[in-house]
């Protein structure tokens, strides 16, 4: 059994899924650190990557597992693939090209390129790991994935999953669809929805938020231009977990500090009432690697979206798309979406 993944921007997030993947298949002694061990007869092993694109020269046309190691990449290394056999191509550039300066020298292609790729590889899950404010460059190759009949993971904030023409589209041609926007492991949204959520379980009345993320990746470099779409699907995100309260919320990658390399740090803040009026202050730093605190999510996904295409469901896979991201067709807590991944799984959900 395999389950075959196509790559869409070969940055750090793709550097450590590929690292991740790779060290547990080739360790057959280590546990896969995933929410899900087995979902539908697959597990993290059985993911095979067989196309990448990007329009990097210094990327383009090296073999995937060197092309993860390139400028301007730096995450953490914990494990170096052989050979994939897997040559990244050129895709689409459209508004994908980052501020100048970032990217010496670009090289690119065309949808009908891209679609030629994913068809004369057999990929089945296409994963679009595009930098934030690529929304055309995410919508062409969602365009591609629609033409080849291939799974779109929509692990960026551009509105792909979320919206009504894409659904569709993805529905009509019975194409699973996931995403917007991947919410880590253990990251600043999810924990910063979580402490939301618990204030308002516990009728606590919320009044003020922040959260400020600051970090030394490639991906911040671009958040200081572009950083629109990710403020608005973080807010988002941690407001629907307050039960209909409404309260000040601000929420904003706001600096590159090139010194923490791979690392993110994200501070919270959150300022409420209790019983009787009383004030309640809660903060919390949380400090990641942040790209591979993306990778576990995708794994399961990817996953996720071959059983999807196994049963022949199309369409947004609303359990997936709340468990796994920031801004899905329709959220959910947690653990509401825990258990609906578990429930669809099963074959109870998402029919």
């Amino acid at each position: 059994m395999q389950v075959r993944v196509g790559i869409v921007g070969v940055g750090n997030c793709a550097s450590a899924l590929v690292q991740g993947i790779e060290m547990y298949k080739r360790n057959p002694e280590l546990d896969p650190i995933v929410a899900f061990k087995d979902i539908g007869g697959y597990t993290p092993r059985d993911i095979v990557f067989t196309s990448a694109f990007e329009i990097d020269a210094r990327k383009v046309g090296l073999d995937l597992a060197e092309a993860i190691f390139q400028p301007p990449n730096n995450a953490t290394v914990v494990f170096k693939p052989p050979k994939l056999g897997v040559t990244v191509r050129p895709g689409p550039a459209l508004d994908g090209v980052p501020p100048a300066g970032l990217m010496p020298k670009v090289v690119e292609g065309s949808v009908e390129d891209v679609v030629k790729e994913l068809n004369s590889t057999n990929t089945e899950v296409l994963v679009n790991y595009l930098p934030t404010g690529a929304k055309k460059a995410a919508e062409a190759y969602a365009e591609a994935a629609l033409r080849a009949g291939v799974a779109f993971v929509n692990a960026m904030p551009a509105p792909i999953a979320t919206s009504e023409y894409w659904q569709r589209r993805f529905q009509e041609r019975g194409v699973p669809l996931l995403g917007d926007d991947t919410q880590n492991q253990i990251g600043a949204t999810v924990l910063h929805k979580t402490l939301i959520r618990l204030l308002a379980l516990r009728g606590v009345k919320i009044r003020h938020t922040y959260q400020i993320n600051v970090g030394g990746t490639p991906d911040f470099v671009n958040l200081m231009y572009r950083r629109g779409d990710k403020e608005k699907t973080k807010t988002a995100a941690v407001k629907m977990m307050a039960m209909g309260q409404e309260f000040d919320a601000y929420i904003s990658p706001v600096a590159y500090i090139q010194f923490l390399g791979d690392r993110k740090i994200a501070h919270t803040l959150i300022e409420a009432e209790i019983f009787g009026g009383l004030s309640i202050r809660i903060e919390a730093t949380l400090d990641v690697h942040d790209a591979w605190n993306s990778a576990a999510v995708v794994t399961d996904s990817v996953r996720l979206a071959k059983l999807a295409l196994d049963r022949g469901i199309g369409g947004p896979l609303i359990s997936a798309s709340a468990w796994g991201f920031k801004n899905p067709p329709v959220h959910m807590s947690p653990d509401e979406a825990y258990r609906a991944v578990v429930e669809f799984i099963e074959g109870r959900r998402d029919k």
